[in-house]
């Protein structure tokens, strides 16, 4: 999980400090790996719990919403512009939803108003 990055990170560097200076570190790798295994088991549950986006055939961006997941597979930052009402807001959250972003954290989303 993406929440759990800098505290796993923080106990493997104090673990590789304990290793420099030769102190024990077996529980503290264990630790370590059942803090590891906890957060992949939490990953793996929220995935299977995704639910399934419907997508209304109305929406102009529910008709380019493969376009869309292809850009936001391949580049960092996606930017879509489209009228008033074309499904901006609604859609492209679902649209990552699919891609299984946000399984390990937040989608965020800005609008400039």
């Amino acid at each position: 999980m993406i929440s759990d990055r800098h505290p796993l990170r923080r106990q493997l560097d104090k673990l590789r400090a304990m290793a420099a200076a030769g102190k024990p570190v077996d529980a503290p790798l264990q630790q370590l790996e059942g803090a590891m295994a906890r957060s992949a088991e939490r990953l793996r549950q929220r995935l299977e719990r995704l639910p399934t986006p419907e997508y209304p055939e109305e929406l102009p961006v529910s008709g380019k919403r493969t376009d869309i997941a292809a850009a936001v597979a391949a580049n960092q930052v996606v930017i879509v512009c489209g009228e008033t009402g074309s499904g901006k807001t609604t859609q492209l959250p679902k649209i990552c939803l699919e891609l299984k972003r946000g399984a390990a954290g937040l989608i965020g989303h800005t609008q400039p108003r």
